[in-house]
Parts: structure tokens; sequence; C-alpha cells
């Protein structure tokens, strides 16, 4: 009895072994497919990853060059203008009640736009405008009452004339304010000059950089190249990156060289003139290049802007890692990723640039 009992026993921990050994294979097989599932999801969201940062990156440097055109276009010279520029000048007669800064002088002449609401001179005029909020999205850049109307335009034109030349201080008002030739009218002339010469600097240095960053769409190749490191930086993500060449911007400089300053003609410094006279310069006898003014787009960059701000569709193939049953995978299932790149700004055709600018373009990913 004692036997048969132990056999009985045998028996049926060889029905409960058997099949453990048989499952042994099928349970590696399934560690197997968990891990190789983990290597194929880790590599799909490493490439979106990748995708996303890189186009970020490099719709970023764009965004980031036409927020800075949209300073040095209006922001820069009309702040330093209003900070440098609040010396009232004298009267000439009891008759000339308004009160005249040197900031008058050059606005109502037409060189530079000043911020709204109010774009008249005197004590309420643009000089005193409040700081915008915020939350605005219109600085209400403007020349004072239709002062270079031809340039105030998307392509801007040049409205030249070589007897007027381009006038840069007011003659009304150095007829009857006391803007003299010696001191403050030399020194005015100097600032401004100075100030619209490093702004055409920092608009220089911004193209370059800008240009060097998007040239054979750089910045995207070395995000991209960065996140995944299974391509070379020069030719990664090359199905991408070609979409992503077509979408740089390109901008140009509006220059002035024969300019015209009018200023008091002044006896010995005394507060007596009789009347304004014309200095005539030529910018680049003097400076050695032509006299910054303002930056615009290209029309090829404006319909761009506006192929931006609807959203340009990235989409990208790449390699599946190697797996433990030598299969294929890239080859029979063709993965890739993709998304949309989005550029805008709060003005309609996408034109933050010029001619009323703010900067306010922003960057954005979607599915």
């Amino acid at each position: 009895m004692w036997g048969m009992g132990k056999s009985i026993l045998s028996g049926r921990r060889a029905q409960v072994l058997l099949p453990a050994v048989m499952l042994a294979p099928i349970f590696m097989l399934l560690i197997y497919l968990l891990f190789e599932t983990a290597k194929l999801s880790m590599s799909k969201v490493r490439e979106q990853f990748a995708l996303d940062n890189a186009a970020y990156s490099q719709m970023s440097s764009t965004s980031a060059y036409l927020n800075a055109l949209a300073q040095v276009n209006g922001v820069l010279p009309y702040r330093v203008m209003k900070t440098m520029s609040q010396e009232l000048l004298a009267k000439q007669t009891a008759e000339d009640d308004e009160e005249v800064t040197v900031f008058d002088v050059f606005y109502k002449a037409g060189a530079f736009p000043a911020a709204g609401p109010s774009h008249d001179i005197g004590p309420n005029g643009a000089v005193n405008n409040p700081r915008p909020e915020p939350e605005s999205n219109n600085w209400n850049f403007q020349y004072y009452k239709g002062k270079r109307a031809n340039w105030a335009k998307e392509d801007p034109q040049d409205d030249f004339d070589e007897e007027e030349k381009y006038v840069l201080t007011d003659k009304d008002i150095a007829d009857n304010y006391f803007f003299g030739s010696s001191g403050l009218g030399l020194a005015a002339i100097k600032e401004y000059a100075t100030t619209l010469i490093r702004t055409g600097s920092i608009y220089a240095s911004q193209t370059y950089v800008y240009n060097d960053l998007v040239k054979n769409a750089r910045m995207f190749r070395q995000a991209y190249f960065l996140n995944v490191r299974n391509c070379r930086e020069s030719t990664c993500a090359r199905q991408s990156a070609a979409v992503m060449e077509r979408y740089s911007v390109e901008s140009k400089p509006f220059e002035i060289n024969e300019t015209r300053y009018y200023v008091s003609a002044d006896y010995q410094g005394a507060t007596m003139h009789s009347g304004a006279y014309p200095i005539d310069l030529k910018m680049e006898e003097i400076l050695g290049a032509k006299l910054f003014q303002f930056a615009y787009l290209t029309p090829q960059s404006r319909s761009i802007l506006r192929k931006l701000e609807r959203g340009v569709t990235l989409k990208q193939k790449y390699t599946l890692p190697s797996n433990s049953f030598n299969i294929n995978l890239t080859q029979r299932y063709n993965p890739y990723v993709r998304n949309t790149v989005y550029m805008s700004c709060p003005r309609s055709g996408n034109n933050c640039v010029w001619p009323n600018p703010i900067s306010k373009y922003s960057t954005r990913i979607g599915p």
C-alpha cells in the first residue's frame, strides 16, 4: 500500500512539473516581447521629443529675430529719444505759447515713429504717451501726421528728393524756438545719429546671428541630433529639416544718406536768432555707411509668415532599434513621427515687424 501511494504522489508531481517546464519558454518569450516592445516605445518617444524640440528651437530662433526687428523699428529709438530729449526749447516770441522739447524737433520732422495714442507735439504729445499695457496688442507706432507716408507701408517706397533731401529736424520749430547751431542743436543731432547708428548695428548683429542659426536648418538639426544621437549632426532629420529650411525669413534695412538738419542761427550763444538754416550732411561721408531707419520684411517672407500662422506639418521617418528576433521592423512598418509648428503674432497677415511694429511673436507645437 505504501509503495502504491508513493507512486501516485510522484505521478501528481509529474503532472504539475511537466506543464511548468513546458511553459518556461513561453514566459521567456513573453519577457523578450515586453522588453522589445518597451524598446520600440522608448524609441518612438525619443524621436517624437527630438522632433518637437528641434522644431521649437528652430522656429523660436525666427520668432526671437522678428521680435528683435520690432524693437529696433520703433521701441528702441523712440525710448532713447524720449529719455534723452526732454529739454525744453526757449521761445523766440511771447506768442509761441506751446512747450516744445528736443524730442519734438526730430519727431515732427519725421525722424522716427512714436507710440500712440497721441501723435501731436506739445505737453500732451507723443513724448508724454504712457507706457503700453502688457496685454496691449497695438502700440500704435506712427510718424507725425502723415510724415513718411511712403515709408509706412509693408513695401516702403523711397520718397527721396535731391532738392529737399531727408529732413530730420523741423524747420518751423527751428524758426520759432531756440535750437541753436552751437551747443544744444549739434549735441542733439549727434545724439540722434548715434542712436540710429547703434540701432543699425543691433539690426546687423541680430541678422547675422539669425542667418547663421537657420542656414541649412542648423538649429533644427543640432537640436534633433542632441536628443537621438543616431545620426550625424550635419545630415540629421533630413526629411523634416528640408521643410524647415523653406520657412526662414529675410528682412531688408531702409537706410538714408543725404540728410538735412534745420537749426537756429544763434548769435554768440545768445537766445536770439535770425531764423533757421539748414545743415546738409552725407552719412556715407561722415559715418562710412548710410543711416539706418528701420527694417522690413520681403514679400516672400510675409507669405511665409501667413503660412506659419496656419501651421506647418513636419513628418520625420526614423530607424527602429534592432531586436532579439532579427526582424527588420523599420523596413516592414516604415515608422515616422510628426507634429505641426505654428508661429504667430496678434496682427492681420502675421506681420508685426513693419509698419506697425510690436514684439509679440510666439511659437507653439501641436500634433
